[in-house]
């Protein structure tokens, strides 16, 4: 019982602790409004490729903003950096509350997604925080926890829409701005430092040098490279979920709003009792989570091939959990080979990656969608069998 309770220590005290309960609040309003952005997309005119390439174009502003984010995370600091982001996506949330049209809407979402600079910082001071033989469960039940307002919330955003239409899903969205300048009050009085006195001076030069860092890819070791390669792929992957599937499953399939609400809760329900049962396993097993996820996730897809509601439940759930899992494997592994000095940069370069892939996944998904629905498990599925040949060739090579 002692152990247990250190062990419960790491993960809801000092910077981990806030960062576990910001996020909880957060999901609140991602509960009730992710699910549904790309209907709020069709509802304001938007049609499946527009909704691909919105999503596109705000991953790509997200992408210009990571790169100096890392360096402002190493040099400005992890608080500042997490402060300042954390009040800019509150400002754009609003605004994404009064867009008057799809195209307003995307420019909205992507200075959201621009403001999303200090993801690295995040990321950054989760490790500084957490002894290393923790990483793994670390990470994953920071990850799996704050989801738990997904296990009722997405059906209130359904039903919104459904009685009160586009006006109801504006609602959703002013519930979500305001949650967040909940957060930034929180993070702006209780984060601390943990670069010490390592906080530097940011320069324009510096900064704008900070682009110039990509050119270091080219030199990094075949492995390591081959950790953010295989960030880009399940990123790729799990783009499907992220953008089309609430319109096959509500304009396909004929389901409603609220019910595709239901689904999403029933999904996270199971993910977040899976995620906190791996949690005390992940730190012992760190070395088997990418293999394994890439398996569930492959799997995952390989259902929802089957058409009906009920697959796509279990792709739902299955991809969500295999793509967790090695999103663990690939922070978790990084977290370790980087140091202090550097993790806001090889953070960044992480995130660089995954955005790299969302912008592609978003973007093939909404033209794959033109030609065949069936195109939203397929792509999943012939990704994730790529990621298990690569990984099984590096397996050999070190054998």
């Amino acid at each position: 019982m002692r152990n247990v309770r250190r062990n419960i220590r790491y993960y809801v005290t000092g910077n981990v602790g806030i960062l576990l309960l910001t996020w909880f609040l957060y999901a609140i309003g991602n509960a009730i409004t992710i699910p549904y952005f790309s209907i709020y997309l069709k509802m304001l005119g938007a049609n499946s490729v527009d909704i691909g390439l919105a999503y596109s174009i705000a991953i790509i502003m997200q992408l210009i903003t990571i790169i100096p984010g890392g360096y402002l995370t190493d040099t400005l600091g992890r608080r500042l950096s997490i402060v300042v982001g954390t009040w800019l996506i509150t400002v754009t949330s609003f605004l994404m509350v009064i867009a008057p049209n799809w195209q307003l809407l995307t420019v909205f979402y992507a200075l959201n997604m621009a403001a999303a600079f200090y993801q690295p910082a995040l990321l950054a001071i989760l490790m500084d925080s957490l002894p290393q033989d923790k990483y793994a469960s670390g990470i994953l039940i920071t990850s799996v926890l704050p989801q738990i307002p997904w296990l009722v919330l997405p059906p209130l955003g359904g039903f919104l829409i459904n009685k009160y239409g586009l006006l109801g899903i504006r609602l959703a969205y002013l519930i979500s701005s305001i949650i967040s300048v909940v957060v930034a009050v929180i993070r702006q009085f209780t984060i601390k430092e943990t670069l010490g006195n390592r906080v530097g001076k940011v320069t324009l030069r510096e900064l704008l040098h900070s682009y110039n860092q990509l050119t270091s890819i080219a030199n990094l070791p075949g492995d390591l490279l081959m950790i953010y390669v295989s960030a880009l792929l399940i990123s790729i992957a799990v783009m499907p979920i992220n953008t089309l599937l609430p319109i096959y499953v509500i304009y396909k399939l004929g389901l409603a709003t609220v019910y595709w609400g239901y689904l999403v809760s029933l999904s996270y329900a199971a993910y977040i009792v899976i995620g906190i049962f791996l949690t005390f396993y992940v730190d012992r097993y760190r070395s088997k989570l990418f293999v394994l996820g890439t398996i569930i996730s492959a799997v995952g897809s390989a259902i929802g091939l089957v058409k009906g509601v009920y697959p796509v439940v279990g792709y739902l759930l299955m991809l969500q959990v295999g793509v967790q899992l090695v999103i663990t494997a690939i922070q978790s592994e990084l977290g370790s080979r980087i140091g202090v000095d550097r993790r806001g940069y090889g953070m960044s370069l992480l995130i660089v990656f995954q955005l790299i892939g969302q912008t592609i996944g978003s973007y093939l998904t909404g033209e794959f969608y033109r030609i065949s629905t069936e195109s939203l498990f397929l792509m999943p599925l012939i990704l994730s069998l790529g990621l298990i040949a690569i990984h099984l060739s590096r397996a050999r090579r070190n054998v």
